[in-house]
Formats: C-alpha cells, structure tokens, sequence
C-alpha cells in the first residue's frame, strides 16, 4: 500500500523473482521515458534495460500504454501523505503538496504519457479511473467525513464538487503548462475553496 493506504497493483501475488522481474520493468519504463519520451518509446527498449525477454514484458502488459498506467502508480507509490494530522486543512494541504512535488518530479512525462493515452482507449481509461482515481477519491471522501465528524464541514456537503475544487487546479496547471507548479498554489487553493465549504456555526 502506498501512504494513503491504496493497494498497488504492481505487489501481485507470485514468486520473489517474478516480483523483482515486475519491479525491473516498472523502473526500466520510467527511465526510457524520462529519457527518450513517449512516443519513441518501445517494449524491447524497455525490455533490454529491464534485462528480460521481451515476451516477459508482453506476458503482463499488452500495450506500452498498459505499462505505463502501472508504472505511473508504481511512480506515485511514496508520493502521498499519511493524513490524520487533526484538521481538514491540515490534511488536504499535506496531500497537496505531495501531489505537487510527485508532478513536478521526474515522473512528470510518466503522467503526461498515461493522460494523453487514457483520451483515445476506451479500456485503458477505464482501467486508469478505476486503479488510479476512484481508489484516491475513497480516500479523499474518508478525509471529509472525519471533518464532517469534527464539525467543520456540513453533513450535506458535496464531496464531489469539492474534490474537483481542490484537486481541479493543480491539475489543470499540470496539463496545460510545462512549467514547474508552484507550492504556494496549495495555500492560495485551499484559502478560496475551504470558506464556502466551512460549516456555519
């Protein structure tokens, strides 16, 4: 699991050398595109850094976009925060600020890669909503309801529309700019979206 408590999908049942193989080829993905980008990007090239077969890399993923919706996760694992820190915005900004670091990291191109992917397959998409943004939207959700529990958010409030106000900006600035993202945009976030949702006393 990785911090937020999330299951990886990479820590698969199977034999210690079969992990390592899994574990090789995750890394052997992540360097190839950090180096050589997504498109020229190749199964054998990664198979040849992995130093393993390429019908060892085909036997676990079909496609390199496969490969890298789980080396993305693999990437991410580490990434985010242990919440529980008492507040909800104590807690939303140690999540986002992990988030930041993670994107403005090397696994950036790793990201770029899965979302533009995810826009033309059908089943990748699915694959990415299900192993990737619903499992972190439970999560968040379990955040709101301890602040719900605290008093500081209402028990009618929409869990829903206030992930996309705080979560929506960063990536937005992710997608469209190439530029480092900023850590002082989680405090400037958190400064407008936190009062609407704020429980009237």
């Amino acid at each position: 699991m990785d911090e937020l408590g999330i299951p990886l999908d990479e820590k698969r049942p199977g034999r210690p050398r079969c992990q390592e193989a899994h574990r090789k080829i995750l890394e052997a993905a992540l360097f190839e595109v950090s180096e050589h980008g997504y498109e020229t990007l190749s199964m054998e090239a990664i198979a040849n850094r992995a130093h393993v077969s390429k019908a060892t890399v085909y036997r676990r993923w079909g496609s390199k976009a496969e490969l890298m919706l789980d080396a993305m996760q693999h990437a991410g694992c580490g990434a985010f925060c242990t919440v529980g820190t008492g507040s909800l915005r104590g807690d939303l900004e140690k999540q986002m600020s992990a988030l930041v670091r993670f994107l403005n990291g090397p696994e950036a191109l790793t990201v770029r890669a899965v979302i533009a992917a995810v826009q033309s397959d059908v089943d990748l998409a699915e694959r990415f909503r299900e192993s990737w943004t619903m499992k972190r939207q439970l999560v968040f959700e379990g955040v709101f309801e301890a602040a719900v529990a605290r008093g500081e958010l209402a028990a009618d409030t929409d869990f829903e529309l206030l992930i996309d106000l705080v979560w929506g900006p960063i990536y937005y600035r992710f997608v469209s700019s190439f530029e480092l993202i900023e850590e002082c945009m989680v405090g400037r976030v958190l400064d407008k979206v936190l009062p609407v949702f704020a429980r009237t006393k």
